[in-house]
């Protein structure tokens, strides 16, 4: 299995009037745990702006204080993991694939497509954190050679840094991925972790409460609005690398929302016309870091929340 572009496809639901013993099956898997909050390798990404400081501050703050690759990837295999086992039990017959198991398995998926997005948005820290991302973009590669689809194929090739870093991450060793954490049940508010079968619960909620479209589309403009101020700023001070960080953290959270944003299933057309003016955004703004815009299309491109349809 790979861990890194898992994309499970689920058979269709049964309908609620299947077996009631093969419900209790499943709850076997999907224990009974108090409600926890989910919150997605992107959207962790928000409790990193500091509200009580100065805006340069607070969005500098965002860069210098982004999270680890390596803990990325390691939640994303925990989740690819959970997210199999459920398939097992869906094909050797021992649960039925009805709405709730379905559901599971679609927030399992968002929660890898989220980690796997926020993987090539974040800019690594540590020799392990390029050793994880190698090991992404190699993955990447490979789907994308096995693919018939070119817009696929060039999207891949901006997002991995083309042939040249291709050539150059080719025998990077794998990074040594720890085990997942923080628990569900022990995370700070806000903070990413590690979701498992028995918060079934919590995960179908988080799927069916989704996010404001509309939202995320107006904090990612507003975002972009500032950094194109800072830009102009930079032209005209004396030392114009004191406003790197925060354009560099700016930018970087308004493309976690506009990722964000495509990533989530659309529910209704005016969400999928919200989700059309994120790309029409993105469209012209060249003066971004490529891999950046890519990265959006790439997720909106994603199928994680068609499973079982």
């Amino acid at each position: 299995m790979n861990i890194d572009i898992f994309q499970p496809i689920l058979p269709h639901s049964d309908g609620p009037d299947k077996d009631e013993r093969q419900r209790d099956a499943a709850g076997s898997t999907c224990g009974r745990f108090p409600l926890v909050q989910v919150i997605d390798e992107l959207e962790a990404l928000e409790r990193l702006i500091d509200d009580d400081a100065r805006p340069l501050r607070r969005f500098a703050a965002v860069w210098q204080d982004r999270p680890s690759l390596v803990a990325i990837r390691a939640r994303a295999r925990f989740h690819t993991d959970e997210l199999g086992r459920l398939l097992g039990q869906v094909r050797e017959g021992q649960i039925t694939a009805y709405a709730e198991v379905l559901n599971c398995a679609r927030a399992l998926a968002l929660l890898i497509d989220s980690a796997n997005v926020a993987t090539i948005l974040i800019a690594p820290r540590e020799p392990e954190d390029h050793r994880a991302l190698a090991s992404f973009r190699r993955a990447l590669r490979a789907q994308a050679r096995r693919s018939r689809d070119a817009a696929l194929r060039y999207r891949t090739d901006v997002i991995c840094g083309g042939a040249l870093v291709a050539m150059s991450e080719q025998n990077v060793r794998p990074p040594r991925l720890p085990q997942a954490s923080p628990d569900a049940l022990g995370a700070r508010p806000g903070e990413a972790a590690a979701y498992s079968l028995a918060l079934a619960p919590s995960l179908q909620l988080w799927l069916e409460t989704g996010i404001d479209a509309g939202d995320h589309l107006a904090g990612a403009l507003t975002l972009l609005t500032q950094v194109d101020v800072w830009r102009r700023v930079q032209r005209r001070v004396s030392e114009p690398a004191l406003l790197d960080e925060a354009i560099r953290g700016a930018m970087l959270l308004a493309y976690v929302r506009l990722a964000r944003l495509v990533l989530w299933p659309a529910s209704d057309a005016d969400k999928v016309a919200i989700q059309r003016k994120a790309l029409d955004l993105i469209g012209p703004r060249h003066r971004d870091p490529e891999h950046l815009r890519a990265a959006v299309e790439w997720a909106a491109a994603r199928k994680s929340h068609c499973i079982g349809r």
